[in-house]
């Protein structure tokens, strides 16, 4: 605790252009740099580091209670930061999504989780997913594609071998001529796309989806009321064909000219088989399917490898705004950043960076406007650094930038990096037993996603109760994610 006490004292005293010792330099970190501060509305955290200054004058001896004061402080900010943080603008739309939440017994609520690969697989939204719909209610897996990069431990799915998936987002496939992919950012087809608008061919095509009950997902996502296939059709009508345990419950024809559409189909029982077929001279672009019930929490994983978040408003608009306004989402969580690790330079690179995501949250907003959003930034990802594996040097750069992006715009942030446990505790999650990351110290396992996945839902079901005016829940206490270090280091 001493020497604590020493070090932080030395931050309020040292000059922050450093000590020069004659061709040699001494640093030590600034407040600013010990306590970064990066929005001005962020009053707790400025009262916090505000408290902290009072007890560091130059003039003041450090005491013992002096020193138990500076560690409740220190406790306080970084239990701030690993909350959900909150800007009173952003207020009313979490509100609204808790207000939602409260009438889930007749209405869908549906969240749509939008991430880089660290979703992929359905990791950190199926937990997600799992506790509100135990809380509030709800049914099935939410939107997926007929192709997913990495499957879903959610759905049990197959399907004919000429589908093929085309993306809206890295490198396109060259025969697709328009940027109408839909709000999961890609379609599936099981035709050749045709080169021109009018097709000459006299071939017929059929395609074929095949979705089983999942065997390893949470209990509610194994039961479903409804079947939603969304759409678009150019070129040539399309019949289709809807079959529940080889019983026929729906069939019809798809129209050509058809720039958006939704097949729904309902079941009194949850199928052990859903097969949908398809036949005509074309096929219809599958902008993704649903399975979920007709109240309650739909919670939509839908991740896009590679991609840095920034592409939702290069795609067709009016595509984009058919399906959202389908969908209407109560909220939206944006975890991203990720991706642009390895390119980052400076910090003049992550603000750029940070304002090309404030675009993209501002062209959200405006196409669901009553939707809350809540903003992720990156966990901690690490690179090697001659025998050790380090926190990328920009990280917290990127960070900041997407923390300013969300609340200047009145949305509500979420510090991965901090709940990890702040710098290289990457390193801890690797070696923990069981691991918690992967060997490339960039992606979590299975069990460090569930971690995070917990984490979030408390924070959110922490915010709920206060507006509720709800006595937190004692439950049986969990390991916070700020000691797992610990358990690390011993299995080294």
């Amino acid at each position: 605790m001493c020497i604590l006490c020493i070090l932080l004292g030395i931050v309020f005293v040292f000059p922050s252009e450093g000590v020069k010792l004659g061709k040699v330099t001494l640093d030590f970190p600034t407040v600013s740099d010990f306590f970064a501060v990066n929005n001005p509305n962020l009053e707790k955290e400025k009262e916090l580091e505000s408290d902290l200054k009072e007890l560091f004058k130059e003039s003041t001896p450090i005491s013992e209670i002096d020193s138990a004061i500076i560690q409740q402080r220190l406790d306080s900010l970084h239990r701030y930061r690993k909350s959900i943080q909150i800007t009173d603008a952003a207020k009313p739309a979490i509100h609204r999504f808790f207000d939602a939440l409260d009438n889930a017994n007749n209405r869908i609520v549906r969240i749509m989780h939008y991430g880089d690969s660290q979703i992929e697989a359905d990791r950190i939204t199926s937990y997600f997913r799992g506790e509100l719909q135990n809380k509030f209610g709800g049914f099935g897996v939410g939107l997926f594609p007929v192709i997913d990069v990495a499957p879903k431990m959610s759905v049990n799915i197959s399907y004919s071998e000429n589908w093929k998936r085309y993306s809206g987002f890295g490198q396109k496939e060259p025969e697709v001529k328009h940027n109408k992919y839909g709000a999961m950012l890609s379609f599936c087809r099981f035709a050749p796309i045709p080169s021109g608008n009018i097709i000459t061919d006299t071939t017929y095509y059929h395609g074929w989806i095949k979705i089983n009950k999942p065997k390893a997902s949470h209990g509610k996502t194994r039961s479903y009321q409804q079947l939603k296939i969304f759409l678009s059709n150019s070129h040539a009508s399309v019949n289709y064909v809807v079959l529940a345990d080889n019983t026929v419950i729906k069939n019809g024809i798809i129209d050509a000219n058809t720039p958006f559409g939704v097949i729904t189909t309902s079941f009194d029982k949850t199928p052990e088989e859903i097969t949908i077929s398809f036949d005509g001279k074309d096929s219809p672009n599958i902008l993704g399917i649903s399975l979920e019930g007709k109240t309650g929490a739909v919670v939509d994983n839908i991740p896009l490898r590679g991609s840095s978040g920034t592409v939702f408003s290069q795609l067709d608009h009016t595509s984009l705004a058919n399906m959202f306004a389908n969908l209407s989402p109560d909220m939206i969580i944006l975890e991203f950043g990720g991706n642009v690790m390895p390119y980052i330079k400076d910090e003049a690179g992550a603000k750029e960076y940070g304002n090309w995501f404030k675009s993209q949250i501002n062209f959200l907003k405006r196409l669901n406007p009553k939707a809350a959003f809540i903003v992720i930034g990156p966990g901690d990802m690490s690179v090697k650094d001659k025998t050790e594996y380090v926190t990328y040097p920009n990280l917290e750069f990127v960070r900041d930038a997407l923390k300013d992006a969300a609340l200047a715009n009145n949305c509500l942030f979420w510090d991965m990096y901090e709940v990890m446990g702040g710098k290289n505790s990457m390193n801890t999650w690797v070696n923990a037993v069981p691991p918690l990351a992967a060997p490339d110290y960039i992606h979590f396992s299975p069990l460090g996603a569930k971690k995070i996945g917990e984490e979030f839902y408390k924070n959110i079901i922490q915010m709920y109760q206060q507006y509720k005016g709800v006595k937190p829940t004692q439950a049986e206490p969990k390991k916070p994610v700020s000691e797992l270090p610990k358990q690390a280091e011993n299995a080294k």
